[in-house]
């Protein structure tokens, strides 16, 4: 009796034994079973993956994404799977794939590729035989002229100029947009709130700047209520009497606060408004000057956030471009290649030369020459007709102000600012093992301004406490 049992478990090991050194992959239950499959298309030219519409005559691949139900082992299957690509049911491509070349099975296969040659709604389908197993899958695709994608743009455009209003126009042409990738007006109404809005909203680096602003802006209101913008106002009376030197103040102010573009507009502009309407000069041009000033300058700094977010871009193409050309002649640091545009960003250099011209001749032009001249004919100090104004028409004014008997200190506000820039800057320095030093290593380096905004939003807690 015990022999036939040992004889018994000794065929069972001999029939399974086999069956697990070929591996996993085998076979599945009578036969390879696919549970889902999903096509989705990479552009060729940008290898920009899943896109949701294509060009006239682009050329793209396409892919097919498969979930296998569960492993069973038998020992009858070819291990070949088959596959056949069509564009609008027409055979494009072709082939097969050799199960047994890896030791697990494909998650994502390569269907080939195709080109779409007229505009309107396509239809790409994929079909896949294993044995006796087929399934087949399809997804509609829009196709458009190149030229079709600057139809949202210039509707935004349209919009802003003639209504004036921004988010009416950003709108519409996202809805646009988001209708001509899915292809009517009902999938795009619902891809536009769901993918473009809700998922925006959702995405963890916009909830990041939407909450800096959030604090910066708490941290502007915590330097007024303390009395630091006035502060900073009457300290500078003593050097500012002309509208001249208001307007160097406002640009200087907007240089020296270099490494954030939000931060840049939400504290020069609010804190030299004070002394640019006490000397005269209309809301628009005070605008002008913070707007024009903040964006460029952020824009050539290595040590801003905006850089850190535009390295962090480069360094993504770089990697890609050395992982398709191993021998590429462009460096492979996004910080070096940072430094090598810099010579070419027109915009941002002219604009820095322009405002201290501007300025100095006392020129002005267009409507900001209109909006120049009726503050100094009527004398205003009140920002002119470009000022914000409350519901009921009247001159909106801060509902923050410090109290009568608050000292206007200007410390109060450098003292908040000067503990945010080192709390940026130690952000921006900091070793792999969490200790503040000198970094000697570029790669780490720009890790550390990628990460510059979340570490300017964790700081800010600091910056409440050395406040308050």
């Amino acid at each position: 009796m015990l022999l036939k049992r040992i004889a018994y478990t000794a065929s069972v090991f001999a029939s399974i034994i086999p069956a697990a050194i070929a591996g996993p992959h085998r076979v599945l239950q009578d036969a390879y079973e696919i549970e889902e499959m999903e096509i989705k298309l990479t552009d060729v030219s940008t290898e920009i993956t899943d896109i949701k519409a294509v060009h006239n005559d682009a050329q793209f691949e396409v892919f097919a994404h498969l979930k296998w139900a569960d492993e069973i082992f038998v020992d009858d299957s070819s291990n070949v799977l088959n596959y056949e690509m069509f564009i609008d049911g027409k055979v494009e491509n072709s082939g097969f794939v050799d199960l047994n070349a890896e030791r697990e099975l494909p998650s994502s296969i390569s269907c080939g590729f195709g080109t779409m040659d007229t505009s309107g709604k396509h239809m790409v389908s994929v079909k896949v035989t294993v044995d006796a197993f087929e399934t087949e899958s399809d997804r509609d695709y829009q196709s458009f002229a190149s030229g079709a994608s600057f139809v949202p743009l210039i509707i935004v455009l349209l919009l802003a100029s003639t209504t004036h209003m921004v988010e009416l126009a950003l709108g519409m042409g996202l809805f646009v947009g988001a209708c001509m990738v899915a292809g009517s007006l009902t999938a795009g109404f619902r891809d536009m709130l769901d993918i473009y809005i809700l998922g925006a909203l959702a995405n963890e680096d916009h909830c990041y700047v939407i909450l800096f602003i959030l604090f910066m802006a708490g941290l502007v209101g915590l330097m007024e209520k303390s009395g630091g913008l006035l502060g900073v106002t009457e300290a500078l009376k003593v050097f500012v009497k002309t509208r001249r030197s208001a307007q160097a103040s406002c640009f200087t102010a907007g240089v020296l606060i270099f490494f954030d573009d939000y931060a840049n507009c939400l504290v020069a502009g609010y804190s030299m408004r004070s002394l640019t309407d006490i000397c005269g000069i209309s809301r628009e041009k005070l605008a002008f000057l913070v707007d024009a000033t903040a964006a460029p300058i952020a824009s050539i700094v290595p040590i801003s956030s905006w850089v850190g977010f535009e390295i962090s871009l480069i360094q993504k193409q770089l990697d890609a471009i050395y992982e398709r050309y191993p021998d590429p002649t462009v460096s492979d640091s996004g910080f070096s290649v940072f430094l090598e545009t810099i010579k070419y960003r027109y915009y941002c250099i002219f604009m820095l030369m322009f405002i201290p011209l501007l300025i100095a001749s006392g020129r002005d032009f267009g409507p900001m020459l209109i909006a120049e001249r009726a503050n100094q004919v009527y004398g205003r100090t009140d920002g002119g007709d470009g000022a914000a104004l409350a519901a009921d028409g009247n001159v909106l004014e801060s509902k923050n102000t410090p109290p009568d008997e608050m000292p206007k200190r200007w410390w109060n506000l450098a003292l908040g600012w000067a503990k945010r820039s080192k709390t940026a800057a130690t952000s921006c320095c900091r070793k792999e093992d969490g200790s503040e030093g000198a970094v000697e290593d570029e790669a780490r380096v720009l890790v550390d301004y990628e990460e510059a905004m979340s570490s300017f939003i964790l700081g800010m807690e600091k910056i409440f406490g050395a406040l308050v």
